[in-house]
């Protein structure tokens, strides 16, 4: 979602995204699964969309790849209403998976695609580029920065 630069925001979040693969076989073990549905992942990205659907203006700050899933996330949040103007395509790094599986009572096999990802790739121009000025409030997620 588009803004011009002198929309204001409720909330900005910052840090990791993702794409999220839940097995849609519940109960199955994570070998066996056989079909998954996909999502946006990442604390602060799913902070974003929830705030925006009780109607918060939100934008994130993060990073995805350029790749397929970074453009399956910043399609899924505009959709959402998140604006996307501040989070920079990091060019020849991916953007981060994760895949899981739900075994109930207490098994939730957890796989980590995450070597190198573009959200870790935000530095300070990254930063500079965003709305800190003109938001309420900043939500900060644990992120490493690059020099």
């Amino acid at each position: 979602m588009l803004h011009d630069h002198t929309t204001s925001f409720d909330l900005l979040t910052l840090g990791r995204c993702g794409m999220d693969l839940f097995s849609l076989d519940i109960g199955a073990p994570f070998a066996e699964a056989s079909a998954f549905s996909a999502a946006v992942g990442g604390s602060p990205t799913n902070i974003a969309i929830g705030s925006s659907r009780l109607g918060l203006r939100v934008a994130a700050l993060t990073a995805v790849g350029d790749d397929l899933v970074g453009d399956f996330i910043l399609n899924r949040l505009a959709r959402e209403g998140v604006t996307t103007d501040f989070i920079p395509r990091k060019r020849g790094k991916r953007t981060g998976l994760a895949m899981v599986s739900v075994e109930p009572p207490d098994r939730f096999p957890l796989v980590f695609y995450r070597d190198d990802p573009a959200d870790i790739h935000l530095n300070i121009d990254d930063v500079k580029q965003a709305p800190l000025d003109r938001s309420r409030a900043l939500l900060l997620s644990g992120n490493r920065f690059e020099p």
